[in-house]
């Protein structure tokens, strides 16, 4: 290279608490004109990275390595930034200007997005301070997010003028409470605190489609049910209620539930027993969404506190403003807050898509045998409770159908947990489709074979099921050697430990799972060795009470795995469109990640997806249309 001018500046990375994470040297050559059509530039060894640049050649090239640059025209201007990252102590002591605002940074910006360090290129845009850039980009999570990322980037590279017109915010910490650590001190103190339902009722915005009770005939009129619900507190205040985050999108709802009686619409006349049953204590559940995409949907609680420990906590965490303790007043918690502590620890998820996806193919293969059948009532109780619109579990199931009116759709971010092999757990068969996919159900004394077959077939006498012959067009999946070493271990076809193995996942968190019930677990129902015996009905019974146990313990490992270290996960990378820290994964189109991994499989909506590479963990992140009802047809 000839005609090389030479400069240097320093800059800090700063992340989105405003802390510094990172300190560079960024060192300028100028190319005034160029003697070769092609340029081949090393790298220093204590240098991390460098970036060739022409506006006249209209070429960006960035490298960690040897920078070869081609096709160049004599004429041709250009820069290359090298990028040395240094040590705070040194940052202080060097002696060149701090230039954040500077076109160095936006092209490490613009490097980063070409590695896929999503997280670290968020982190240098957010160090430019340009505040019209990184409120259009911060959160970048599709494709053609990241395209319009990159293109602002290098329109900002090229044009000067863009920077110097832009707005610039300064850099502070912010110390309010996130909604997400005050959510967890409210569910640890819900028992002290009652909401204002009144308050909340009124200021809430809806999501979702309205639904109405009823169904409709072949006419389409809507034919109400039989019977309507009556709380039996009608007061302004209830208690405070649950709150969930949800499992693959950044929502958080709280359940607030309340006492009913059942009443009849034509009389008026309420119902006092039901299959046995006193139906003086049912439940009603209402959800209410606090947060979901970003979006708040409630901005403020009323509430009254009970206790003067749980006063005196929100009062230290500022969550409240009064200044003494009187379980009379009202107080006003503002849930406008950032959604997440941007420096929170968030478990390592090596392993848990493969375990999970284990014990969920179990819990299903359980579900598919207790689909019909209770360890609790007999079938004419079912069938009554079903008649007064009550579950198994008497919980209210009234039937719904969509309103009629305008509805409006909106985009919600769908993240997702899954493996080198296998997308995500949707990827899974149902257990009774997979049972027709691999195997044969049969009539042990006809030897009948049940084209439609299902695991609740086999609690019947002389059932049983073999391995299905393959056929020459089915394509075995990495599903598939997923899945059927635990139906093999299931049915008894193979005993390779399979159950044992999955049981030992929830050997913690399910002690009182005793030795009867997992032999019981471990020796099911419709063994392929069983005979034509089949099973007699105190057998049966048996089957049902330990599957039914054993399949309360998989829901529960299932939903603690949730709560403890997915959900969290998924609202951190919904919230703020980064990965926590100290959680390395560089993002990839569905293209790239089909073309490294090929055994994966894409919906259209994952196709259009980012996927991070984690360990041996993929998080998926794509859009999702929902729709929700205006607000002149909601009605809370």
């Amino acid at each position: 290279m000839k005609n090389i001018v030479g400069s240097r500046i320093k800059f800090a990375i700063y992340n989105f608490s405003a802390q510094e994470k990172a300190y560079y040297v960024a060192d300028k050559f100028i190319l005034d004109n160029v003697d070769n059509l092609s340029i081949e530039e090393p790298l220093a060894i204590d240098y991390s990275y460098q970036v060739f640049l022409s506006e006249s050649a209209k070429q960006i090239k960035c490298t960690a390595g040897i920078l070869k640059i081609d096709n160049l025209q004599l004429e041709d201007t250009g820069i290359i930034y090298k990028y040395k990252p240094i040590s705070k102590e040194t940052y202080r002591q060097l002696e060149v200007p701090v230039v954040q605002n500077h076109q160095a940074v936006y092209v490490f910006t613009k490097a980063n997005l070409v590695e896929g360090n999503i997280n670290l290129a968020k982190y240098c845009l957010f160090s430019t301070f340009n505040k019209r850039l990184i409120a259009k980009h911060a959160q970048t999570f599709t494709n053609q997010q990241l395209a319009n990322f990159e293109s602002d980037i290098e329109a900002a590279i090229f044009s000067p003028k863009l920077m110097q017109q832009s707005d610039f915010i300064q850099v502070k910490n912010n110390d309010n409470i996130s909604l997400l650590e005050l959510i967890n001190l409210l569910s640890e103190h819900r028992h002290s605190i009652i909401i204002n339902l009144k308050y909340l009722r009124e200021n809430y915005h809806y999501k979702g489609v309205k639904r109405l009770k009823g169904s409709r005939d072949i006419n389409g009129q809507l034919i109400k049910p039989w019977l309507k619900t009556e709380y039996i507190d009608d007061g302004d205040y209830v208690g405070m209620g649950c709150f969930e985050m949800n499992r693959n999108t950044a929502t958080i709802n709280m359940l607030v539930t309340r006492k009913v009686k059942l009443v009849k619409i034509e009389d008026e006349t309420p119902i006092i027993e039901i299959a046995g049953l006193l139906a003086n204590d049912l439940t009603s559940y209402n959800n209410y969404t606090v947060v979901s995409d970003r979006q708040p949907y409630i901005k403020s609680l009323k509430v009254k506190i009970s206790s003067k420990k749980t006063f005196d906590v929100l009062k230290q965490k500022g969550v409240i403003t009064a200044e003494r303790f009187d379980f009379h007043d009202c107080h006003t918690i503002n849930l406008d807050l950032p959604l997440v502590p941007l420096d929170g620890r968030y478990s390592n998820i090596d392993g848990l898509f493969n375990q999970l996806a284990e014990v969920r193919i179990l819990a299903s293969i359980i579900s598919a045998h207790l689909k019909q059948e209770s360890d609790t009532f007999v079938p004419e109780q079912l069938d009554e409770l079903k008649r007064h619109y009550l579950s198994e579990n008497l919980y209210l199931n009234f039937p719904t159908i969509k309103a009629e009116g305008a509805i409006d759709p909106r985009i919600s971010y769908k993240i997702d947990l899954g493996s080198k092999d296998i997308l995500n757990l949707g990827k899974l068969y149902s257990a009774n489709k997979f049972l027709e996919r691999r195997y044969e159900v049969y009539d042990t004394e006809t030897g009948e074979i049940y084209s439609k077959p299902s695991f609740e077939m086999t609690l019947r006498e002389n059932i049983a099921v073999r391995q299905k012959s393959l056929s020459p067009r089915m394509k075995i999946t990495k599903v598939d050697e997923l899945m059927k070493p635990i139906f093999d271990d299931f049915l008894g076809i193979e005993s390779n430990g399979k159950i044992a193995e999955i049981l030992q996942y929830i050997e913690n968190l399910s002690p009182n799972l005793s030795p009867t019930r997992r032999e019981a677990l471990n020796s099911p129902p419709s063994l392929a060795g069983k005979g034509a015996g089949g099973l007699g009905l105190v057998e049966k019974q048996e089957k049902i009470t330990a599957l039914t146990a054993a399949k309360t313990k998989l829901d529960n490992y299932v939903e603690k795995i949730y709560r403890d270290r997915i959900s969290p996960l998924v609202f951190y990378i919904g919230s703020t469109g980064l990965l926590p820290d100290g959680m390395e994964g560089k993002v990839m189109s569905a293209i790239q990640l089909a073309a490294k991994y090929p055994n994966l499989h894409f919906s259209k909506d994952e196709a259009e997806g980012l996927f991070f590479e984690v360990g041996d963990s993929l998080i998926g992140i794509y859009e999702k249309v929902e729709y929700c009802s205006r607000k002149d047809l909601v009605e809370v």
